[in-house]
């Protein structure tokens, strides 16, 4: 099975924004020819932002029309939309609506969204129903606003089981950013969340796992270290998907350096054949 995509997968094939240890920039230019997508890992703190200005816009958007490339947005991480603080929660609203601002110009494929946990693991807070409110209310705001589209903003599988969030994401109708490595990592059931959320993921991320987080694994590893039955079980129902469906969807290869790029690619190239 190929696809139209200049780098010959059914998939719009992608990879972060920080494989060369530079600016979004040369980065975009180094990949431009290598990869369909490339996702823009956004971050503002006190002591640094590269939150994109005009000029970096344009150049990003000339080297989209030159090159057949498209860009995913990843909105930054240390932002609380569930939060109980109102003005923390507030915060992440500005943030994302900040973002959408920036980059419409480069009219991305999609937004990552990270719904972020209270606290790390399989609980999101220590008031779930409490924490579900306040994504709610941000949630609702964000869209009544009308700066996105509530499919181009994609929630993020992350370390809690997808299913506590589900029933909000079903509510606006946003997409989902499946994560296939997270699912991994937490060992939750792959199949099952391939049956359950590929229907509704424009965006899916996929990096090496060397072992369950209960094992102490680590994740955003090159593909090398990944079992390869659960990899190739995963390619074999995203690929099925997409030929069922039609839909265009990007296949992040979310790591950050230039040699897990390579190793994940040598990889992907592997695994080439049981699409066939």
């Amino acid at each position: 099975m190929t696809g139209t995509t200049k780098t010959g997968w059914p998939w719009r094939l992608g990879t972060s924004s920080y494989i060369l240890p530079d600016d979004i920039i040369p980065n975009v230019r180094y990949l431009a020819d290598k990869v369909d997508d490339v996702e823009l890992v956004l971050f503002e703190s006190r002591e640094a932002s590269n939150l994109p200005s005009a000029s970096v816009v344009d150049e990003l958007s000339r080297i989209a029309r030159d090159s057949d490339l498209t860009y995913t947005v990843h909105f930054p991480l240390d932002v609380f939309p569930g939060s109980a603080d109102e003005a923390e929660r507030l915060k992440a609203l500005d943030m994302f609506e900040r973002i959408v601002d920036l980059t419409r110009n480069l009219e991305p494929f999609g937004y990552v969204l990270h719904l972020t946990p209270e606290r790390y693991g399989a609980c999101p807070s220590d008031d779930v129903p409490r924490w579900l409110d306040s994504l709610d209310r941000t949630l609702e705001t964000l869209l009544v606003s009308g700066v996105v589209e509530p499919k181009s903003l994609c929630a993020e599988t992350l370390s809690y089981p997808f299913e506590i969030v589900l029933p909000i994401v079903r509510k606006y109708d946003l997409s989902v950013t499946l994560d296939i490595g997270h699912v991994w990592l937490m060992d939750y059931d792959a199949p099952v969340a391939c049956e359950t959320l590929l229907d509704r993921t424009k965006i899916c991320h996929l990096h090496g796992v060397s072992s369950p987080a209960s094992a102490g694994g680590k994740d955003h590893l090159g593909l090398g270290v990944t079992d390869r039955g659960a990899l190739e079980a995963f390619l074999t129902a995203f690929a099925d998907r997409i030929e069922t469906d039609g839909k265009t969807r990007v296949l992040t290869l979310e790591v950050f350096s230039l040699e897990h790029l390579e190793n994940s690619l040598s990889i992907l190239q592997q695994c080439r054949g049981i699409l066939r």
